[in-house]
C-alpha cells in the first residue's frame, strides 16, 4: 500500500510504547505497523501492550510481525493469547492440511506449511511470554508441544516418501511370521522433559523394533532370498532425510536445530539402532551420564507401542535399584568438566544454564536424586524438573524451603534464558556484557535498573550453588589414595607398595606400571589419560590384597598380569579410549586382569584380538548358557563363508573366550563349564560333518559320529581331544572308500593347523584295530569286532559312548549294540533289557543287531573275573603313567586320582547294566540304587568334583592335558591361589585328603587283594 503520511500514534499506543523495555524500538515498530495500514487508533490498551512487548522485547519476533502485519489482528489479540493452546488443538489444525497433502503427494507444500505453522506458533508463544500472560513452566510446555507436532509431521512426510520409493521394512517373529517394522523418535534433554526454550536444539534417539528387510509387497511366511536393503539401512536413510528436513533453512525459516550426539558411542556410533542393540549397549556400557540422560527420554514421533517397549527396556538402567559409591563423584565431576571445558573463559558467572548456580545445577540436583532413589521409589520417576522438585520435598529428599527456593530460581533463570535467546534467536545462555544490553535485559525481566536485576540474579544463583554443593558436590571428591601420586622420584615408595601386594619382580613391575600411567616414552599421553590410569591402579592392587579363599578374586601372579596388561595395551593402541572405557566400566578392567591371571592361552588370544573381550561383554552373551543346537544355529550363519576352516576357528575362538570368561567370573560352575564346552564340540562336529557331506555332494549324511571318553560323558575341559568313532549303515559297505575320505575331510575342517590354530583335535584311535583299522566301518563290522576281538578295556570304553553327530538311525542302532555289550549283569546279563533297545526296535526291527541270544551276545573278552582284570588295568596305569616319585602330585593317574573314580563309575555301569556315560551322574545313580552307601557315594562325588575343578583350573591356564601338579614352588603356589587356598601347604593337604578318601571308597569296590592279584 502507499505510504503517504507518517501514522499518528494514539495515546493508548504511546503509553504502551513508553512502558515497554525498549521504547525506541517499540516506536519504530508501531510506525511500521501503521504504515502497513493497521488502524492503531482502534487498538485496545491490552492489545497495544502486547504488541509493544513483542516488538520491543525480541528483534526476531518483531521482524516476523512486521513481515506479516496481518498476524497482529488475527493472532496477537488478547482473546487469542489469554490462554495457552492445547496440544490436541494444534494437532487438529495440522491434520486439516496434512492429510490432503499426503493423499496428493504434495510433500513440499506440506513442509512449507509446517514451517509457517511453526513460525506463527512461536510468535504467539513469545507474545504470551513477553506480555507476562503465562509463566515459564507453561511457556516451555507450549514450545515443546509445537516441536512434537513438527517432528511427528515431518517424520510422516519423510516416511511416506521413502516407503513409496523403497518399500516397507518387515521383520520375522520367532514363529516365522512377518510384521511391519516400526520406528520411534525419542526426545531427550529439554525436549524429552517438555522444557524447550526458544533456541533449544532438539536431542533425539532413533529406535526401530527389529532387524529385517525391506519389501515392495508384504512378504509371505517363507522368503527364499530377502531383498538387499536391510531394516538398518532403510531407517538410517530415513533418519538422515528426517534430520536434513528438520534442520534445512528455507524462506520460511528452519524447523529446529537437531543434536544426535547423545546416542550410544556419540558421533561415531550408528545413527539408528534396534531395541535389542540399545539394550545390549546400555546393559554393558551405559555410564552414569547416560542414566541421567535417559531419565528425560519420551516419545515425540513415531510408533507409541515401540516407545513403550523401549522405555520399559531401559527402566532398570535409568532407575537402578542401587548404584555404586562412585556415582555421586561422577556426577559432580561431570559438572566440573562442564564448568572448565564447555563454558567459555569469563562466562562462568554470566552463563545462566551451565555456570555456577545455573539451570544445569538444579537439573543435576533433581536427576541425581532420581538416579539414586527412583529405582526404589517409583513416584520419583518422571522427566520434568518442577514437578519433581515437589516430589522430592514430599518424600523428604529435599526440605520444603529448599524445594521452593529451587523452583523460584529455576523459573527466574528460565525467564532470563528466554529473553536472552529471543532477542536474535541465538542459541545462547549468557547474559551480555554491554551495559546497554544488560539494562535492556533488566527491563525485560521487570526490574527498574541493572543493579536490582543483578542483585536478584546473584541471590538466585548463590542459593542454587549452596544447595548443589550440599546435595551433590560436597564430600564427593575422589577419595584420597594412599598410593604415591607419581613414579618419578617415588621409586622406593612404589617398591614398598608392590612388595606388600605380593609382587616378586618389583623393579620390572614398577617400570611397567610407570609406562601404564605415563606411556612408554615414544607415545604421547595426555594428562587426562594419566589421571585415568592412576584411578585404575588401586583397582589392580585391590586384586592383590588379602588371602585367597574359595572363589575369591585374588591374583596369583601380579607380575605376570602387569606384563600381559602392558602387551594388551600395546596391541589395542588407543590408550586414551581404552582407559576411558575401563574407568567407566571398571568391571571390564578387573575381568581382563583376572583373565590374564587365570588363563595363559586365553590371555594370548585376548592380546592377539584386543576387541574380542569388549565385544563379548558388549553383546551381553556372557550371561547365558548355550546348548549344542543353539551353537549349531550360530555356526550355520557362516554356511556360505568361502573358507570354512577359518570360519570354524573364528567362531570357536570367540566361544572359547566366552566360556572361559563365564568360568572365571563364576557364571558357570565347573560341571556346567564342562557341559558347555562339550556342547561347543558337539555343534562343531555336526557342522563339520555337514560341510564335509556338502563337499562330497551327499544329500544325506550316511555316517554317525559316536563320542567316547570325556566327549561321551559331556565332561570336556580345555584342551581335551575329541574321542570319536565313525559308523555307517551295513548297506554302505561299498561306499566305505568314499566315506573314509568324508571322515578325513571332517577331521581336517576341525583339526588342521591354520593361522588361527585349530578348533579341536579329533582322536579316532579308539576304533576297532586302532590306527590300523578303517576310519569308517559298518555297524556289522563294529558288532563283530566288539563281540569277538575287542579287549575288556574297549568294552569298558563303550560305557561312555554317546551319539554326537550324523545319521540318527545309525546312532540308535550303535547305542543298542553298546547297551547289550556293556551289560554284565548276572546271570543273563548279556540279554538286552527291554529298556535298552526300544529305539533300536522302533527304528528298524528287521535289521536290529541279533544280540538277544544269551549264548552268542557276550563279548569274547568277558570272563568271570572281569572286575579283577579292570583293577589290574588300573594298577598298571598307576604304576606306568605316574612319574616316578610324584604320586602325591599325580592327581589324575596316581593313588586316589581321577581315574580311580572313573573306573568305579564305569565298573558299576557294567555290573548294573546302566547306560550313563557321565561319571557324576553314574555315581548319583549308584547312590539312588544303593550300589554304594550314601556316605561313600557322597564322598566320592564331592572329592571327584574337587579334583575335576583342580583339573579345569590347570587346563584353563595351559590348554594342555595337565595330570600332575607343578613340582616347582612358584607355579605350585600360583595353582594353590587359583584354587582358593591361602598357602601351598593347605592346598597340598586338601588334595591329599580328597585323594585318600577316594582311594578308601575305590578299595571297597576293588578290594586290595583283587587289586594286587597278578
Amino acid at each position: 500500500m502507499a505510504r503517504t503520511a507518517k501514522p499518528v500514534i494514539p495515546p493508548a499506543v504511546a503509553k504502551a510504547i513508553s512502558a515497554s523495555a525498549d521504547p525506541a524500538r517499540a516506536q519504530h515498530g508501531f510506525a511500521r505497523l501503521g504504515a502497513e495500514g493497521m488502524a492503531l487508533a482502534t487498538l485496545t490498551k491490552e492489545h497495544a501492550r502486547i504488541l509493544a512487548a513483542v516488538v520491543a522485547g525480541s528483534e526476531t519476533m518483531g521482524q516476523l510481525l512486521l513481515k506479516h502485519p496481518e498476524l497482529a489482528d488475527s493472532l496477537l489479540t488478547p482473546e487469542h493469547l489469554t490462554h495457552p493452546r492445547q496440544e490436541q488443538g494444534l494437532r487438529r489444525e495440522v491434520q486439516t492440511w496434512l492429510e490432503p497433502a499426503l493423499a496428493a503427494l504434495d510433500y513440499e507444500g506440506a513442509l512449507a506449511k509446517l514451517r509457517q505453522f511453526k513460525q506463527r506458533e512461536m510468535l504467539r508463544i513469545a507474545a504470551r511470554d513477553l506480555a507476562r500472560l503465562s509463566d515459564a513452566a507453561v511457556i516451555t510446555r507450549e514450545i515443546s508441544n509445537v516441536a512434537d507436532i513438527c517432528l511427528q509431521t515431518a517424520l510422516a512426510l519423510c516416511r511416506q516418501q521413502f516407503e513409496a520409493r523403497l518399500g516397507q521394512p518387515f521383520h520375522q517373529d520367532a514363529a516365522g511370521a512377518w510384521h511391519a517394522t516400526q520406528l520411534v523418535v525419542l526426545g531427550l534433554g529439554k525436549l524429552g522433559g517438555q522444557e524447550l526454550n526458544y533456541s533449544s536444539d532438539v536431542d533425539v534417539l532413533f529406535v526401530y523394533s527389529e532387524e529385517g528387510h525391506v519389501f515392495k509387497e508384504p512378504p509371505r511366511r517363507k522368503v527364499v532370498t530377502p531383498p538387499a536393503l536391510t531394516n538398518h539401512q532403510f531407517f538410517k536413510r530415513l533418519a538422515e532425510a528426517f534430520f536434513a528436513e528438520i534442520t534445512r533453512t528455507t524462506s520460511d525459516g528452519m524447523l529446529f536445530r537437531m543434536d544426535l550426539r547423545l546416542r550410544p558411542e556419540g558421533e561415531t556410533g550408528p545413527l539408528v539402532r534396534s531395541v535389542a542393540s540399545y539394550e545390549n549397549f546400555y546393559a554393558q556400557w551405559g555410564q552414569t551420564w547416560e542414566r541421567m540422560m535417559l531419565i528425560k527420554a519420551r516419545r515425540v514421533a513415531g510408533d507409541a507401542s515401540l516407545a513403550g517397549e523401549f522405555l520399559e527396556m531401559i527402566q532398570p538402567f535409568r532407575y537402578p535399584r542401587s548404584l555404586g559409591e562412585g556415582a555421586l563423584r561422577e556426577i559432580a565431576a561431570m559438572k566440573r568438566r562442564i564448568e572448565s571445558e564447555v563454558v567459555r573463559a569469563g562466562e562462568l558467572g554470566r552463563n545462566v544454564k551451565l555456570g555456577r548456580g545455573g539451570i544445569r545445577e538444579i537439573e543435576f540436583i533433581v536427576q541425581t536424586a532420581q538416579v539414586l532413589h527412583a529405582g526404589r521409589t517409583p513416584f520419583l520417576q518422571g522427566s520434568q524438573t518442577l514437578p519433581l522438585l515437589d516430589k522430592l520435598a514430599q518424600y523428604q529428599l529435599l526440605g520444603a524451603r529448599e524445594a521452593a527456593d529451587l523452583r523460584q530460581a529455576y523459573c527466574f533463570l528460565r525467564d532470563v534464558e528466554h529473553r536472552v535467546q529471543m532477542e536474535s534467536n541465538l542459541q545462547t545462555h549468557t547474559i551480555p556484557e554491554q551495559p546497554l544490553a544488560r539494562a535492556r535485559l533488566a527491563r525485560l525481566m521487570g526490574f527498574a535498573g541493572t543493579p536490582a536485576f543483578e542483585e536478584a540474579l546473584r541471590r538466585q544463583t548463590e542459593r542454587v550453588r549452596e544447595l548443589y554443593e550440599k546435595l551433590v558436590s560436597s564430600n564427593n571428591a575422589e577419595p584420597a589414595s594412599e598410593l604415591p601420586r607419581q613414579f618419578k622420584g617415588a621409586e622406593s615408595d612404589w617398591k614398598q607398595v608392590l612388595t606388600t601386594h605380593r609382587f616378586r619382580q618389583v623393579d620390572q613391575s614398577i617400570r611397567l606400571l610407570n609406562e601404564f600411567a605415563n606411556g612408554p616414552g615414544y607415545v604421547h599421553v595426555s594428562q587426562r589419560t594419566t589421571e585415568l590410569a592412576m584411578q585404575l591402579l588401586p583397582r589392580l592392587l585391590a586384586l592383590c590384597e588379602g588371602t585367597p579363599a574359595r572363589d575369591r578374586n585374588v591374583l596369583s601372579d601380579p607380575d605376570r598380569v602387569v606384563a600381559r596388561l602392558d602387551r594388551f595395551i600395546t596391541a589395542y593402541g588407543a590408550r586414551a579410549i581404552l582407559f576411558e572405557t575401563w574407568t567407566s566400566h571398571p568391571q571390564l578392567f578387573e575381568l581382563l586382569l583376572l583373565l590374564f591371571d587365570r588363563s595363559e592361552f586365553l590371555a594370548e588370544m585376548a592380546i592377539r584380538t584386543p576387541d574380542l573381550v569388549d565385544e563379548l561383554v558388549l553383546s551381553g552373551r556372557l550371561g547365558r548358557s548355550k546348548s549344542a543346537p543353539e551353537i549349531l544355529a550360530d555356526l550355520r550363519h557362516g554356511w556360505h563363508d568361502e573358507d570354512q576352516r577359518l570360519w570354524l576357528r573364528r567362531y570357536h575362538q570367540a566361544e572359547f573366550m566366552r566360556l572361559g570368561l563365564r568360568s572365571i567370573l563364576g557364571l558357570a560352575n565347573p560341571e556346567q563349564n564342562f557341559v558347555e564346552l562339550t556342547a561347543l564340540a558337539e555343534a562343531c562336529l555336526q557342522y563339520a560333518l555337514e560341510a564335509a557331506c556338502r563337499n562330497a555332494r551327499l544329500k544325506r549324511c550316511p555316517v554317525a559320529v559316536i563320542g567316547l571318553g570325556k566327549l561321551g560323558g559331556r565332561e570336556l575341559t580345555y584342551g581335551s581331544d575329541l574321542d570319536v568313532v565313525f559308523v555307517a549303515k551295513d548297506k554302505a559297505q561299498r561306499q566305505l572308500p568314499k566315506l573314509q575320505k568324508l571322515a578325513v575331510d571332517m577331521m581336517d575342517l576341525l583339526g588342521a593347523q591354520t593361522e588361527l590354530g585349530i578348533a579341536f583335535v579329533i582322536d579316532a584311535r579308539l576304533r576297532p584295530d586302532g590306527e590300523k583299522g578303517l576310519l569308517v566301518n559298518t555297524l556289522a563290522a563294529y558288532r563283530d569286532y566288539y563281540r569277538h576281538r575287542a579287549q575288556l578295556w574297549e568294552i569298558q570304553a563303550l560305557t561312555r559312548s554317546r551319539p554326537v553327530a550324523g545319521d540318527h538311525a545309525v546312532r540308535d542302532q550303535f547305542q543298542a549294540i553298546a547297551a547289550a555289550l556293556t551289560d554284565f549283569r548276572e546271570p543273563s546279563a548279556l540279554d538286552p533289557s527291554p529298556s535298552a533297545l526300544p529305539k533300536m526296535r522302533r527304528a528298524k526291527p528287521k535289521r536290529a543287531p541279533q544280540l538277544a541270544s544269551g549264548a552268542t551276545s557276550r563279548p569274547a573278552c568277558y570272563a568271570p573275573d572281569w572286575k579283577q582284570q579292570i583293577a589290574r588295568m588300573r594298577r598298571r596305569i598307576e604304576n606306568e603313567r605316574t612319574p616316578t616319585g610324584q604320586d602325591a602330585l599325580a592327581f589324575k593317574t596316581g593313588h586316589g586320582g581321577l581315574i580311580d573314580v572313573e573306573f568305579v563309575a564305569q565298573t558299576l555301569c557294567l555290573e548294573r547294566g546302566w547306560r550313563e556315560p557321565n561319571t557324576l551322574r553314574a555315581l548319583q545313580l549308584a547312590r539312588e540304587q544303593q550300589a554304594l552307601t550314601a556316605s561313600d557315594a557322597d564322598d566320592l562325588i564331592e572329592n571327584y568334583r574337587e579334583l575335576r575343578r583342580l583339573e579345569g583350573i590347570l587346563r584353563r591356564w595351559s590348554f594342555e592335558g595337565e595330570a600332575v601338579l607343578p613340582t616347582d614352588p612358584a607355579p605350585f603356589y600360583r595353582v594353590s591361589v587359583r584354587c582358593g587356598f591361602e598357602t601351598p601347604e593347605a592346598f597340598r593337604s586338601a588334595v591329599a585328603k580328597w585323594r585318600n578318601r577316594i582311594r578308601e571308597v575305590y578299595e571297597k569296590v576293588f578290594p586290595p587283594t583283587e587289586t594286587h592279584r597278578s
